[in-house]
C-alpha cells in the first residue's frame, strides 16, 4: 500500500495544488486523487512530479506493508 506524501511536500515548498495540476495538464480531481491515494500517476508523471518538487519519487509516496 502506498501512502501519499504529496501534500506535505507542497506545503514545504509553499506551492498550491492548482499550480501543479495546471502545469501537469490534469484535472483538479485527478491531482487530488493522487494526493489522497485514491489513484496514482503513471510512472513518467510520478518522476516528473518529483523533479518539479525537487525530490525523489520515494519522498512523495511511502510504501506500507499490510
Amino acid at each position: 500500500m502506498l501512502k501519499p506524501k504529496i501534500k506535505v511536500r507542497l506545503a514545504e515548498l509553499e506551492i498550491k495544488q492548482v499550480d501543479i495540476y495546471n502545469e501537469f495538464g490534469v484535472t483538479k480531481m485527478t491531482f487530488n486523487n493522487w494526493a489522497t491515494g485514491k489513484s496514482r500517476p503513471n510512472l513518467e508523471q510520478a518522476f516528473e512530479l518529483a523533479k518539479r518538487l525537487n525530490c525523489k519519487v520515494d519522498d512523495l509516496w511511502e510504501y506500507i506493508e499490510k
